[in-house]
């Protein structure tokens, strides 16, 4: 394999590998968010016939994945908070 079509096929597979690795902060400053739009806003696996207060699909769909170790539910559940008047937790 010629060296520039490695170096090309290493360089093109880098995003990809620093997409599949989130840092451990992200994803406990999404728990954190998680668990104000659970206790106040939206349903929880807990209390699942709980009214939706304010939350969407968006945001419960956002908190499961949360609840699952993917952070990219992060943007949905700060629009959710922020919208319903709560300040956000310090990330980091």
């Amino acid at each position: 394999m010629p060296r520039p079509f490695l170096l090309a096929l290493l360089a093109s597979l880098l995003p990809a590998v620093a997409f599949a690795q989130s840092p451990a902060s992200d994803i406990a400053y999404c728990s954190r968010l998680t668990d104000l739009y659970e206790r106040y806003i939206g349903r929880s696996v807990d209390a699942p016939s709980r009214p939706n207060l304010g939350g969407s699909l968006d945001a419960d769909v956002a908190a499961a994945q949360c609840r699952q170790g993917n952070p990219s539910g992060i943007p949905a559940l700060e629009r959710v908070l922020r919208n319903n008047g709560f300040t956000l937790p310090p990330r980091g």
